[in-house]
């Protein structure tokens, strides 16, 4: 027994003794590997974030479609009418062509047949789709609301494609049937060839249950089957469904390799980089021959272990310990990452409640990271974080704990605290450190830090909570440009939690139709007469009374949900113009988003259809922050055959005025009220507001000057040779039934040709 114990002991100061050289000796190889694994781990999440923006592109555009579909044809007796209407085919048809990688999109209905489809030709025979693996999943499980294919090869065009499906619900929450978005494959593969420069390199994008939708470089025979091989490494790191790197033999060239996996953020899906153990160690042939002898030496005393009844130690010690390694911290700094730094939060917030001891959580970020990958590379940026995380690490005392929790964000638990003192110190060393540049190569780069403070005995009641109030103490501080830190306080408003409601409210306010169209007149200044109306949109909030477009127009833009409430307008300002008792014109806004995320001309083209109206009533307003590209140029020059008017609202305020009007023929010029405001005083203003007029005349467009509250603006507006007018002195917004009468008086004055009494504050004849 004795001797045992001295064998096992000698061979345990063996293993030590060996352990140790291998460090010694690879000491300066792990500085190269620890880049090449930084590199693959970079690559992985910007891969990761170009497809994961590629697919909420796809979805935005089905669900667009989808929003498209009136409540009454949510229904299962009317959907499929709606379906295969000549409309909905042409909206169809607009979103596919929204994104060059949509193929086709078909609805399906809930028995799984096609009921509507974007493919020109009409469907000669019924075509269902129920045993697609789509249609079983989102058909048979109430939560998965949206499904990735399997990749097939479609042989007539030699295309490899995959469906992107969301489902679609009935008025009552049921499950109606399937919107099917046919994507090309080439795209995905496309970018990835891009990024073949090593020459082992490998990208894939996988589902999470394994299935290969796409690889590069291209491989016959692996598309649709697992990247994994059952009960390895690699499989147990994909379910865990976290970014990490892992050592693996790939079963497709049969070769060890280094894998940087990071999950797609919004999809179950993800991507994975590799490169060959055999690339990465070129150059460091004599090294790997020590490391071999070393590990045969470690062999030998691990076979000896073994017979005393100790198997699989090497396998299973070194396996686990990488495993549990990779998953809990940060390739490039070697930092703990995210998921590491929860479990040690908890754990701290737990052991201060049960000892009664105190502790600070400080969130860090770098102040224009982007930037700086933008100006200098991402091997720079990446640089520049191992650079920050050595200063704050060195800076921390042994009971402090620092992770590093996103691309550009850091974390550090002070433990113990003792008083907001030593809180505020920890902040001012911090700030000390960074006030040396950081060298890059021969380039010093300035770096600076912005953090939020909470702490724990009176911020946070649990973990979750600590961390929510150092955020919002975090996005305070990014926030005031006169402060790089705050501590939390209870009295900083966070503007994120209250744009996230007012989206909430925003989905709200438009099922619940609270949104109101106000209607502004507009005087041609040529008759005297009513030229038209510009349709405004308010919001009638049932607590808050009427909310400013100010406020809620950018939340709705960021959302989303101003594609929907576009369309309404669009359709509600159509309608109502109908019911005038004279045929005026009426101006609609158009959001930059509108022409980003829908298809302008279908919204344009069923708007006026449903109504009845005349295209030529109609008048489309967009501003420069419209982006003229060949789509737009194209979808706008469609819309002016149509017979609609294209207005450029706000002329003057940008910095591309004058190259918008070389880019597309404009029927008319809309003068900002900034400069109508100050042309009494302001001779600036005056010259711009001729200058832009003589513009106009010369290039045969119409001009409104908006924003008119005197006479004195009125008058001198006549004499520039302005065409229209708008403002509080020709009349205020009015709503839909106050316009219709207003409009009624004036029929009935335009009848009796005398000169009518003033109204609103100016004369109509």
């Amino acid at each position: 027994m004795l001797a045992n114990v001295i064998l096992i002991l000698s061979i345990l100061t063996a293993v030590a003794a060996l352990v140790g050289a291998a460090f010694l000796l690879l000491r300066e190889h792990n500085d190269d590997l620890a880049k090449a694994e930084g590199d693959l781990a970079s690559l992985a999440l910007t891969l990761q974030e170009r497809t994961d923006a590629t697919l909420q592109s796809i979805e935005n555009v089905l669900r667009d479609v989808v929003g498209r579909i009136p409540q009454a044809c949510l229904k299962a007796n009317e959907f499929d009418g709606y379906a295969a209407s000549q409309a909905t085919k042409a909206v169809l048809v607009g979103a596919c062509h929204t994104l060059a990688l949509i193929q086709r999109i078909d609805l399906v209905n809930a028995r799984g047949r096609i009921v509507g489809t974007s493919y020109p030709r009409p469907l000669a025979d019924p075509i269902y789709l129920r045993d697609t693996s789509y249609y079983q999943a989102l058909a048979n499980d109430p939560s998965l609301l949206v499904y990735l294919s399997e990749p097939v090869l479609i042989r007539a065009t030699g295309k490899r494609v995959f469906s992107l499906s969301q489902k679609i619900k009935d008025t009552d929450g049921n499950f109606l049937g399937l919107i099917v978005s046919t994507i090309d494959l080439g795209h995905f593969e496309k970018l990835f060839d891009s990024h073949l420069k090593p020459r082992s390199l490998a990208i894939t994008f996988y589902r999470r249950d394994g299935i290969i939708l796409a690889h590069s470089p291209k491989a016959d025979g692996i598309l649709g089957r697992r990247f994994w091989k059952p009960s390895t490494p690699l499989q147990r790191m994909v379910v865990k469904n976290s970014p990490t790197l892992i050592r693996d033999v790939s079963w497709i060239d049969r070769k060890e390799r280094l894998v940087a996996l990071h999950p797609l953020a919004h999809y179950p899906s993800g991507i994975a980089v590799s490169r060959t153990l055999a690339e990465l160690m070129a150059g460091r042939r004599l090294e790997a021959r020590l490391i071999r002898f070393i590990a045969h030496l470690m062999d030998i005393a691990i076979d000896a272990a073994s017979l005393l009844g100790m198997k699989h130690v090497r396998t299973g010690i070194l396996r686990a310990a990488s495993e549990s390694y990779l998953s809990r911290h940060d390739i490039l700094t070697r930092l703990p990452n995210r998921l590491l730094f929860s479990e040690e939060l908890k754990r701290t917030h737990l052991a201060s409640q049960r000892e009664g001891r105190d502790f600070a959580l400080h969130l860090l970020d770098l102040n224009r990271f982007k930037d700086i990958n933008d100006s200098y590379g991402h091997a720079a940026g990446d640089e520049i974080i191992r650079i920050v995380a050595r200063r704050l690490r060195d800076r921390l005392r042994k009971s402090d704990f620092i992770a590093r929790i996103g691309s550009d964000e850091f974390a550090i638990v002070q433990r113990p605290t003792r008083g907001r003192q030593q809180v505020m110190d920890l902040v001012t060393t911090i700030q000390d450190a960074m006030k040396v540049p950081c060298t890059v190569g021969n380039t010093e780069i300035e770096v600076g830090l912005s953090i939020g403070v909470a702490i724990a005995s009176t911020d946070g009641r649990t973990s979750i909570e600590l961390m929510k109030a150092a955020d919002v103490a975090l996005y305070a501080a990014k926030s005031d440009p006169d402060r790089s830190y705050r501590l939390y306080d209870a009295s900083i408003k966070d503007p994120r939690a209250e744009r996230r409601a007012l989206e909430g409210a925003l989905k709200s306010a438009h099922d619940n139709r609270e949104f109101e169209l106000y209607y502004q007149p507009i005087l041609d200044l040529a008759t005297n007469r009513m030229w038209g109306c510009e349709a405004l949109v308010r919001w009638k909030h049932p607590a808050k009374g009427m909310v400013s477009p100010l406020q809620f127009i950018p939340a709705a833009e960021e959302s989303g949900l101003i594609g929907q409430i576009g369309d309404w307008i669009l359709e509600d300002a159509c309608s109502t113009a109908m019911s005038w008792d004279l045929p005026l014109k009426v101006a609609v806004n158009l959001s930059p988003v509108q022409f980003q995320r829908r298809d302008v001309f279908s919204s344009v083209k069923q708007a006026l259809d449903k109504s009845g109206m005349p295209a030529q009533r109609l008048v489309l307003e967009i501003t420069e922050s419209v982006k003229l590209t060949e789509e737009a140029t194209a979808t706008l020059k469609r819309l002016k055959a149509l017979g609609v008017s294209i207005s450029l609202d706000d002329f003057g305020t940008g910095y591309a005025s004058m190259s918008y009007l070389r880019s597309f023929p404009f029927d008319k010029i809309k003068i900002d009220q900034s400069f109508v405001r100050g042309m009494m005083d302001a001779s600036d203003s005056r010259a711009i507001i001729k200058a832009t007029i003589g513009l106009a005349n010369d290039l045969k467009i119409s001009t409104t000057a908006e924003g008119v509250e005197t006479e004195e603006q009125l008058n001198a507006l006549r004499l520039a040779g302005a065409s229209q007018a708008q403002g509080y002195l020709i009349a205020k917004p009015m709503s839909r039934e106050a316009i219709a009468t207003f409009i009624s008086d004036l029929r009935g004055t335009w009848q009796d040709k005398p000169s009518r009494a003033r109204a609103t504050g100016t004369s109509w004849s």
